[in-house]
């Protein structure tokens, strides 16, 4: 009896021995199937979405997408463009006024050297409109590859082109608060130290009767002939001849070296004009009165010694004779009305008719 138990005690172990290892080879292989199964799930996802990033095709930009990919081009090229022109204009009258003055530049390379800060200038605040809009617009919401399409690249540069084009016309509005004429003017005026004292001018009525002949030695300034022929009209006076002489030309073409006149004497080298006025009274046509001889040289020496006074005396004189010729034709019109309200005049058609 108890052999039988201890049998069935035996059955019932080894039954459950084999039991639990299959149990257990059960749920291992499921875990491993389960395990082989997502490996593949993961093998398949990952080769389908390579595939599918190698096979994507790229939609092209809406209308909208170009004209906010237009607009973010042109914008920052609108502010680089007005602040280009800005500081180049700005800055070239400037170093126009200074520089230009000081070592006799012309006005290219003032406003070649203003270019450069003018290009610092707009890099700086197109960059800036630049994030700006893009903070405000939010961007564009394209890809990298509808940015890189024919039609997105020839959109964003047409924007650029059209910004860049409006930003420089509108930049050109600082030429309203720019004295165009103050560098030309100043350059006119800058004479070396003790030029202004080295012109000479001799007055005379018996070289040539019945006109009056204004002889000037000085150094050779721009501007100075030009400032004497205006100051000789602004006083009335008509210039019938001019003859302008580099003395130091002459005395080479007479057989002496420049070098020779130069070693001779300082004053000489600098002494190189000689300009001959032939000139008369514009109302009388005759030559200048004797008591007005000193008067004359006088405003000759003066226009010599500051082209700067002349040159203003005559832009102030032309704007003078346009004012008097306007004056002129309105008074003109007006003695035309009033003559024509003073005269009445009756035709003898006029006469039968009224009978």
């Amino acid at each position: 009896m108890s052999t039988n138990k201890h049998h069935r005690a035996i059955n019932h172990d080894r039954q459950r021995s084999r039991y639990i290892p299959s149990c257990y080879r059960y749920r291992s292989s499921t875990s491993s199937s389960n395990t082989t199964k997502s490996t593949n799930t993961s093998t398949a996802s990952t080769a389908s979405s390579s595939l599918a990033e190698d096979t994507t095709v790229v939609l092209s930009p809406t209308a909208r997408q170009l004209t906010m990919h237009a607009l973010k081009s042109a914008i920052p090229m609108i502010g680089f463009g007005f602040m280009d022109n800005t500081i180049m204009i700005h800055a070239g009258h400037y170093v126009d006024c200074t520089l230009g003055v000081t070592f006799g530049l012309s006005t290219l390379a003032a406003a070649g050297i203003g270019q450069i800060f003018s290009g610092i200038g707009g890099v700086i605040f197109g960059d800036g409109l630049d994030a700006l809009f893009h903070k405000i617009s939010g961007g564009t919401n394209m890809t990298r590859g509808q940015r890189a399409m024919r039609k997105s690249r020839i959109v964003g540069l047409t924007g650029g082109v059209i910004g860049v084009t409006i930003g420089c016309a509108l930049g050109l509005v600082n030429l309203l608060f720019v004295d165009e004429t103050k560098a030309s003017l100043l350059k006119l005026q800058a004479l070396e130290d003790g030029q202004e004292f080295e012109f000479e001018v001799e007055v005379d009525n018996e070289i040539r009767p019945g006109y009056t002949t204004v002889r000037v030695r000085g150094p050779d300034v721009d501007g100075v002939l030009a400032s004497i022929t205006a100051s000789i009209a602004s006083i009335g006076c008509s210039v019938v001849e001019l003859h302008a002489e580099n003395r130091a030309q002459k005395n080479q073409e007479n057989g002496e070296s420049i070098l020779e006149k130069i070693s001779q004497s300082q004053s000489l080298q600098r002494n190189t004009l000689e300009d001959v006025f032939i000139i008369r009274d514009r109302s009388t046509q005759l030559a200048i009165d004797d008591e007005d001889l000193d008067e004359l040289a006088r405003t000759v020496l003066a226009a010599a010694r500051d082209p700067l006074n002349s040159n203003s005396l005559k832009g102030i004189v032309e704007e003078l004779q346009v004012e008097n010729d306007a004056l002129v034709d309105r008074i003109s019109v007006l003695e035309g009305m009033l003559e024509d309200r003073q005269i009445k005049v009756v035709k003898t058609t006029e006469k039968q008719d009224a009978s």
